[in-house]
């Protein structure tokens, strides 16, 4: 029966994404290629199973699959034929922990976050992210709200898994974020946004372990995955309670604090313990072990943590995105910390090589960009910047597409109809000008992105969203 479910489910889906014909005047406006047959020749294609790149590629888009992948395809009768000479093909990109929030400019001492509904989508999709998963949100009912209108062709964007605002206690000084005060109020707040149309649970830093039981309980049993920023609650605490994905590679452990107080966060020594632990030390090798034998996925958003010195201001580019006063504090901000960021290379280069120990080690590691923290993160240009830092990391560059995509559709257990280039998928593609397969900077020089067969302009997307990152 749960196969014949599935079956439903997925014929439900392209159904549904088949029939979004409907495009509205503001989405029409950054399609190049509506919805019909198209082959597409003469491609360099990484398919997003992590093997090799192969030349003189077509593919074969009707309506929103892609029907069929080789060399030297026939033509069928009404496709239009599109010659790729010199252009790659990669899936388009699933991604799981973006926001749909960016800080506010206001003075360095008062953190907090406003809401991007209008430019954040666009930057996404300009970026080849096809699918997202918002993990963590400040207004869900705009996130659900916005998912609605992207999958009603209203508004251009990445198809959405909306994750319900960061479940916490006390502790964290962000307006915008509530807190709780009991395991009751965390399980109706879970019922609550499911009932929303929220389609995940993000934890945060101060809940304790009970929380976190009856937590994934509840979301469990409303077939939602639970994710964690922890910091009170050790990864492997966490993930011998059920816990389904861990944020941020292993930035957020609390499992090396050696004198660690149960359900207490304690940043300053989690840092500390970071910076003094060596990068082969066995309780990190024994703490990955675990991790890969309980399945939980761990989330990379290395791009965060990217140092300033030597950097670009806004990695990926894209400082044309930022309103005004948001630039002025984002250059203000990289100025100051030029030279001055040593031990940040330290715990980026650690967790570097223990993400991809993870990797190696058969986890699910899955790719986020994180658009927070000092408002250098900026949706879109931070997802292509993701991809050439893992290569910095040592990954492959068929591995870092595949991180980038099939991985991210295996958590959200969508691998079935995305996350690869292959017969019978939805026609999610993004076409670069270059050869990603030998350059990953190639990720920069989008020219088409495919979403369920709707081929969108890239640079539209962008240019739309110009000087407007901090105030829409």
């Amino acid at each position: 029966m749960r196969n014949l479910s599935f079956l439903i489910a997925i014929l439900l889906a392209n159904f549904s994404v088949f029939g979004q014909t409907n495009l509205s005047k503001e989405t029409k406006a950054y399609v190049s290629h509506e919805r019909g047959t198209y082959l597409l020749q003469n491609l360099t294609l990484v398919d997003g199973t992590g093997s090799a790149a192969k030349t003189n590629q077509d593919i074969l888009v009707v309506a929103n699959t892609i029907e069929k992948v080789g060399m030297d395809l026939p033509i069928p009768k009404n496709a239009t034929v599109l010659d790729m000479e010199g252009k790659s093909a990669i899936p388009g990109l699933v991604m799981l922990h973006e926001h749909l929030f960016y800080p506010k400019t206001t003075p360095e001492h008062i953190y907090g976050v406003d809401q991007m509904s209008y430019s954040f989508p666009k930057l996404y999709l300009a970026a080849g992210v096809t699918t997202m998963r918002t993990a963590g949100s400040i207004m869900p009912q705009a996130d659900v709200n916005i998912k609605k209108a992207i999958d009603k062709g209203q508004t251009p964007g990445p198809n959405m898994d909306v994750t319900s605002p960061h479940l916490d206690r006390e502790g964290l000084a962000i307006y915008e974020l509530g807190a709780f005060t009991s395991t009751e109020q965390f399980i109706n707040a879970i019922n609550f946004y499911a009932d929303m149309g929220v389609t995940s649970i993000k934890v945060y830093n101060f809940i304790t372990r009970e929380d976190l039981k009856a937590i994934v309980k509840a979301a469990h049993s409303r077939n939602m995955k639970v994710t964690g920023h922890l910091c009170s609650i050790t990864y492997r605490e966490a993930a011998d309670i059920g816990i389904d994905n861990l944020e941020h590679g292993f930035f957020a452990s609390s499992d090396f604090v050696q004198d660690k107080v149960e359900d207490e966060c304690q940043p300053f020594k989690m840092r500390k313990a970071m910076l003094e632990m060596s990068t082969d030390s066995e309780m990190v090798t024994d703490l990955i072990d675990h991790l890969v034998r309980k399945k939980v996925a761990l989330t990379s958003t290395i791009n965060v943590f990217e140092p300033y010195t030597g950097r670009e201001v806004v990695p990926g580019g894209g400082t044309e995105a930022l309103y005004t006063n948001a630039k002025e504090r984002v250059y203000k901000r990289w100025a100051s910390k030029q030279g001055r960021d040593s031990l940040d290379y330290i715990l980026f280069n650690k967790s570097k090589v223990w993400e991809k120990m993870f990797y190696d080690a058969g986890g699910l590691l899955v790719a986020g960009t994180d658009p927070t923290y000092d408002g250098r993160i900026v949706a879109g240009y931070a997802n292509m910047r993701l991809l050439e830092l893992f290569v910095e990391m040592g990954f492959t560059i068929p591995e870092a597409i595949k991180i980038s995509s099939l991985n991210g559709a295996k958590y959200l257990e969508k691998e079935a109809s995305i996350g690869t280039i292959a017969p019978s998928k939805i026609a999610d593609l993004v076409i670069i000008d270059g050869d990603i397969s030998k350059d990953i900077s190639a990720i920069r020089s989008i020219d088409t992105v495919f979403k369920n067969g709707i081929g969108y302009d890239s640079k539209k997307l962008f240019e739309a969203a110009k000087g407007l990152v901090g105030i829409r």
